[in-house]
């Protein structure tokens, strides 16, 4: 079964165990289309008319009884909630309108063509700017001794990867798989071969102390701050 008629069999059990409080229900990820047990990225998104405890109860006892590896606890929200989302998109929505199909109901979304554009850059030029921030903040808790320096260089090489995500939803949403992404902001910001995808896949345990705070450095300069530069001259001060 692939994941499509998985997440429209789910809502279908919902919807009988809340009495049709279920508005709509759409999957979402890479692997929506996919079959089987190559399905590892399958979303639901779960839009009640009203919530309580009484239903968030009812639905646990459904996605117990199913028990899908590839599904991951859903996204629950009120109809009411959306209402207005175009002008301000949590970012967890911003995956889900990249790759979506709707399993149950009526369809509430209509992609990322429905959304600001403007309102989408500021948002993405503040997620990055976060980013940044906090990606210099652990640098600087990793000089507190080995140990910390490699978990600290690993938290910052996964929050740069979020952030190529975040920039690719903004400037170039065809991109739906991270290699593709990969390969995007090598040919866009890295065309003197810094590669710091290379970076990523590096044995932490060869190199000493300096060179593991300098590669993190790097990833910061070379990395994180190109992002954030490119996406902050789209805005009205760059254009």
């Amino acid at each position: 079964m692939n994941a499509v008629d998985t997440g429209e069999r789910i809502a279908n059990e919902i919807s009988k165990a809340v009495q049709d409080r279920l508005v709509s229900a759409l999957v979402y990820g890479s692997d929506i289309g996919k079959e089987g047990a190559s399905v590892l990225d399958c979303n639901l998104v779960l839009v009640f008319d009203r919530i309580d405890l009484s239903l968030l109860e009812a639905v646990k006892a459904v996605l117990t009884t199913c028990d899908l590896p590839c599904m991951k606890v859903p996204l629950i929200v009120q109809v009411d909630e959306i209402e207005g989302m175009m002008d301000s998109v949590p970012a967890s929505f911003l995956d889900i309108l990249l790759s979506y199909q709707t399993v149950y109901g009526r369809s509430l979304f209509k992609g990322l063509s429905s959304i600001n554009h403007e309102h989408l850059r500021a948002q993405t030029e503040q997620r990055l700017r976060e980013n940044l921030f906090s990606a210099r903040r652990s640098l600087m808790h990793g000089m507190r001794g080995r140990g910390e320096l490699e978990n600290q260089f690993r938290s910052i090489r996964e929050l740069f990867r979020r952030s190529i995500q975040v920039y690719s939803v903004l400037k170039k949403p065809w991109l739906t798989n991270e290699e593709e992404r990969w390969t995007s902001f090598q040919e866009d910001f890295d065309p003197d071969g810094t590669d710091i995808r290379k970076i990523f896949d590096m044995d932490l345990s060869g190199l000493s102390d300096d060179e593991l705070k300098r590669l993190t450095l790097t990833i910061l300069d070379r990395g994180f701050k190109p992002l954030l530069c490119k996406v902050d001259g789209m805005g009205p001060c760059g254009q």
